[in-house]
């Protein structure tokens, strides 16, 4: 894990992965971090209100931090110093004050007792101004300042100029490099042997088994197929609890997308066929199981069941009658209804006594939605034969009780 420390904390593009940014000011205990980069880069640090070079407005974030960096028993520091930007101070002239600037190169020993405050070595050091460039990565990298080249540990060095860039001073590393972005980072790392690259295992590799290496592949291949056996299961699962869902729709939906689930049910529970049906604006469904004729309404409303509900039904019957050569103790006539649907079921009032004896009266029968789905329920289940449920309905009227 690596903190990098800057003026502002919040540079974008020196964020990476295994990096923590922070402010100078807000620094965390470097021992938490393998590695701590100190960069010093920014202008806005360079700021004294004062009328001399021999300080700064962040001195205070300095030293707070060279005692931290004194007491760092394990960490890896890294200070990377600034480009020639320079002091910006206060002046006054003809009575007038206003901010002036003066490069690095030209207030090198302001420079380096400003540095001392941060690390005291830095304070003696020999920085010469040129402006060089070292190879990074693949990246040629500028900086304004190297080191003299007396410095005995120098770990990089400018193209061609061979001039020192990075040097290891007292166990810290100081650069001159202008890293800014989190990829220069990771390659500086590298270059300076902080990272190391691991070596990539080759293809032939693949073939080489040793140790336990094939009973730990014959477990892997096991429980593989247990993970597909399992996946397939769950898959199944999944298509009949969505069957399940289409089924329980029952209990909220209303008009084509109700009467739709309603047909698959009945066919699958009693076996006849509704895809000839054709709706004429009459009743919603018409078939016959032997010789019993079954018309239905199939409703979906929002209060309970009315009077009005049972009588429409009986309409419908009566209009059969007069169409065909019917005894009526052969027509089972079924209102199926989910009635307050936008409740839940708990909460749902039973259907109306004089509703029921209406029912009675017509010799008609009326199947909650909930009712007709624990009845189909019990069939899937085996509870139930087909022929149980068809007596269920057909000798049954007023209201459907299991």
């Amino acid at each position: 894990m690596i903190q990098i420390l800057t003026y502002s904390g919040n540079e974008e593009k020196l964020r990476g992965e295994g990096i923590r940014l922070n402010k100078i000011h807000d620094a965390e205990a470097l021992d938490s971090f393998e590695i701590n980069i100190i960069s010093l880069q920014d202008d806005n640090m360079w700021v004294t209100r004062e009328r001399t070079l021999g300080t700064i407005d962040t001195i205070g974030d300095l030293i707070s931090l060279s005692k931290m960096i004194a007491s760092s028993k394990q960490s890896k520091i890294i200070v990377i110093l600034p480009q020639n930007n320079g002091f910006t101070y206060n002046t006054w002239e003809s009575d007038c004050r206003y901010w002036k600037r003066r490069e690095f190169k030209d207030a090198l020993g302001d420079f380096y007792y400003v540095l001392g405050h941060l690390f005291q070595p830095l304070e003696r050091i020999d920085l010469i101004y040129e402006n060089t460039t070292t190879l990074v990565g693949n990246k040629k990298v500028l900086a304004s300042f190297h080191f003299d080249e007396s410095v005995k540990h120098v770990l990089t060095k400018s193209e061609k100029s061979n001039k020192p860039t990075t040097v290891e001073v007292g166990e810290k590393i100081l650069s001159t490099l202008n890293i800014s972005n989190c990829n220069e980072v990771q390659d500086f790392l590298s270059l300076i042997g902080l990272i190391k690259e691991k070596s990539k295992a080759p293809e032939w590799m693949e073939g080489i088994n040793m140790f336990d290496d094939d009973n730990q592949l014959e477990i892997i291949q096991e429980n593989n197929k247990a993970i597909e056996t399992a996946n397939e299961n769950i898959s199944n699962a999944m298509k009949v609890i969505n069957q399940n869902k289409r089924y329980k729709s029952v209990l909220y939906t209303s008009g084509d997308e109700l009467v739709e689930v309603i047909f698959e049910i009945l066919e699958k529970m009693l076996g006849c066929d509704l895809s000839e049906f054709t709706d004429k604006k009459k009743e919603d469904f018409k078939f016959m199981i032997n010789d019993k004729v079954f018309i239905g309404e199939i409703k979906g409303v929002t209060p309970n069941v009315k009077k009005a509900n049972v009588s429409q039904l009986d309409v419908h019957v009566q209009e059969h009658l007069d169409d065909n050569d019917e005894e009526s103790k052969n027509i089972i006539a079924l209102l199926i209804i989910n009635h307050q649907r936008n409740k839940p079921i708990s909460a749902r009032e039973g259907v109306n006594d004089e509703v029921i004896k209406l029912a009675e009266r017509n010799g008609s029968l009326i199947v909650e939605t909930i009712t007709l789905l624990k009845l189909f329920e019990q069939y899937l289940l085996g509870k139930k034969s087909r022929d149980e449920c068809i007596d269920t309905l057909a000798n049954t009227t007023g209201l459907l009780e299991l």
